[in-house]
């Protein structure tokens, strides 16, 4: 008598195949999207240098550059793209966390489902006297099952916390970044008027 189905268990592993088809995807897209997103980030810091050297070989006198400095001394722009530039990277982090979850969860409830199938088997066709150990292994997996839901609210939970946190701290230095830009411009045009 044999308690392993073959058709089952290529079924499975074609399955587990699958789903890190779908997760090497998902991770793949991510990193190139990643990549996009630094490209990106790149191109305009490079374009908005490349103006600001202009601008400065443009300056004929000390209004206009003290004006240039103004505009370079305000720190809210970049500090506003930095923040834009991570609340996207870590919006890409979270969904790709989250898709990767979902296919994970669907695959591990499949597999929790065989493997009780096969100790339901196991405990039908299992000798007498057995049943303590057969009761033993339900036990075991259930709890097994338990561990693992709880672990999978606790890392949902961590990182619900984490994006809570991150735009907090994203708020929080938007804010912080505005006060001391809106300053700087306060303290340059001050500069600037006492040049004329």
């Amino acid at each position: 008598m044999t308690f392993f189905n073959s058709e089952k268990l290529q079924s499975v592993q074609k399955a587990n195949l699958d789903l890190l088809q779908q997760i090497s995807g998902k991770v793949f897209a991510s990193v190139e999207q990643l990549s996009q997103l630094q490209f990106q980030a790149l191109r305009t810091a490079t374009e908005e240098n490349f103006d600001g050297v202009r601008k400065l070989l443009a300056v004929k006198d000390a209004q206009g550059f003290a004006e240039l400095q103004a505009s370079f001394t305000q720190p809210n722009v970049q500090a506003e793209r930095l923040a834009e530039f991570n609340r996207q990277v870590q919006a890409l982090i979270v969904g790709t966390q989250s898709e990767i979850a979902k296919l994970t969860e669907t695959q591990v409830a499949e597999g929790t489902k065989q493997v009780q199938e096969f100790v339901e088997t196991i405990s039908k066709n299992a000798p007498a006297g057995s049943e303590p150990v057969v009761a033993a292994f339900k036990s075991s997996l259930a709890n097994a099952g338990t561990v693992f839901e709880s672990a999978q609210k606790a890392v949902k939970q961590a990182a619900d916390v984490a994006q809570t946190s991150f735009d907090a701290a994203g708020k929080t230095a938007t804010e912080a970044t505005a006060a001391a830009g809106k300053a700087a411009t306060e303290a340059t045009n001050k500069a600037a008027s006492g040049t004329k």
